[in-house]
């Protein structure tokens, strides 16, 4: 089950908000599995697969952020403060 939209991101761990935030624009890869599975198990990313050609040929795991997380995502990052502002 997804968390509430508008709320998840303060629900999580600074790592995770970080991991998220690395999948949200692409950077999937080399992440914790235990953190991987934790967002996984709360519907905050799901996994896809790619069969990449050649022989052999190769899949490779990926994930992703579902759109409406990812929209949810890029609202709450509007909202905080720049950190040129922060100091």
């Amino acid at each position: 089950m997804t968390d509430t939209a508008g709320s998840f991101m303060d629900s999580l761990t600074e790592r995770q908000r970080d991991v998220f935030g690395l999948i949200a624009i692409g950077q999937d890869g080399g992440h914790n599995p235990r953190t991987l599975a934790a967002l996984e198990r709360r519907g905050l990313i799901r996994e896809w697969r790619k069969e990449l050609a050649g022989q052999p040929p190769v899949m490779v795991l990926r994930w992703e952020v579902p759109l409406p997380l990812h929209i949810e995502w890029a609202r709450w990052c509007a909202e905080q403060p720049d950190e040129k502002d922060e100091t």
